[in-house]
């Protein structure tokens, strides 16, 4: 299923959610004077997914902050700038509220969020761990046989 997303019930999402190229960037697909998805919007749509809230209100605003902000403690900042790596703000997701996705039917719980997202984490460095000792075995196998063949 495709990701749909509506931000027709945020705020000024004209102004939020959009904005207007002054310069050409052929790298990026931009031409001036084109109207693009904000940067940060593309991020909140996204993270619908990973957060497992798939609209965002004030009630549960508070709610995808704490997720996203342990998400980017995690993985990294959501952003990535001129000016390096920006997480997402408190005052990023009110401007935010009313953003709706079709990522989940019903939110998902903090538990189950949790789970998800440790699992992962458990999972990749356990698959670290596993690389770096067959590295050091295959590293301790090649100096055997260089010192066998007397290639060393």
């Amino acid at each position: 299923m495709a990701l749909t997303w509506s931000v027709k019930d945020i705020a000024n999402h004209d102004d939020v959610c959009w904005f207007t190229a002054e310069v050409d960037e052929p790298n990026h697909f931009i031409e001036k004077g084109k109207q693009y998805l904000s940067p940060l919007t593309n991020a909140f749509i996204w993270h619908s997914l990973s957060t497992g809230i798939g609209t965002i209100t004030e009630a549960n605003a508070p709610e995808v902050y704490a997720r996203i902000a342990l998400l980017e403690q995690t993985y990294g900042a959501s952003l990535l700038t001129s000016d390096g790596p920006k997480p997402i703000t408190m005052d990023d997701v009110t401007r935010h509220i009313g953003l709706k996705t079709n990522a989940s039917f019903k939110d998902e719980s903090r538990a189950s969020f949790l789970k998800r997202h440790i699992a992962y984490k458990l999972d990749e460095s356990v698959r670290q761990y596993k690389r770096h000792v067959e590295k050091q075995a295959e590293a301790a196998t090649k100096e055997v046989t260089d010192f066998l063949t007397g290639a060393v």
